[in-house]
């Protein structure tokens, strides 16, 4: 978790675009497997 709130404040510039979707995606993953279990 610090991991990635230490990429969501650095500049996304600092990034290439595929690597902020691959972020996105696997945040969203997350999220959504972690909405599923918590719905159980």
């Amino acid at each position: 978790m610090q991991l990635l709130k230490k990429i969501a404040n650095m500049e996304i510039d600092d990034f290439p675009s595929y690597i902020i979707e691959e972020i996105k995606n696997t945040w969203e993953n997350w999220n959504s497997s972690r909405l599923s279990i918590d719905s159980l």
